[in-house]
């Protein structure tokens, strides 16, 4: 019978995939200089020019960054599937709170455009897309190993 299940990807590679993109993501913005990328959001030149401006969203994206090897080393070393299921939840709350801050300053129906343009909606979507992914591991049935299955 066919499974869409095969084809979702699992705790470990759901992490990994979570975790590189979000460290992918904030290297841009720092390498690619953390004013310049938030010029494109229509931020105010003052606002730009300001030192604790630009502190704050270095701390911003960095940790992104360190968040991002966190869920990766999550992924890796979390092998009880217990476990994975609870860390899966705890992820689904925090991208759930992610999603909240980056809908209300974005530029769309539900936000007050803070941040303007079509590219302010661009986290939203990660956030909704990471939940989903999150989500479906919260409420899957935690696989047992092999060792763990009772020989009948």
């Amino acid at each position: 019978m066919f499974s869409i299940t095969k084809f979702l990807p699992g705790f470990k590679a759901t992490c990994i995939t979570v975790g590189t993109l979000d460290m992918f993501l904030a290297s841009t913005m720092l390498v690619g200089g953390v004013m310049n990328e938030m010029a494109e959001f229509n931020v105010p030149t003052n606002l730009l020019a300001s030192p604790h401006y630009h502190d704050a969203m270095f701390w911003v994206f960095l940790h992104m960054f360190m968040i991002g090897g966190l869920i990766m080393m999550l992924g890796i070393l979390a092998e009880n599937p217990v476990k994975q299921v609870w860390v899966a939840r705890a992820l689904v709350l925090m991208h759930s709170v992610y999603f909240f801050l980056d809908i209300r300053t974005s530029d769309n129906y539900f936000g007050n455009a803070l941040y303007q343009g079509p590219g302010s909606v661009v986290p939203v979507f990660i956030d909704l897309f990471y939940i989903l992914l999150f989500l479906r591991l919260s409420f899957s049935a935690p696989v047992k190993k092999p060792e763990e299955m009772a020989v009948v």
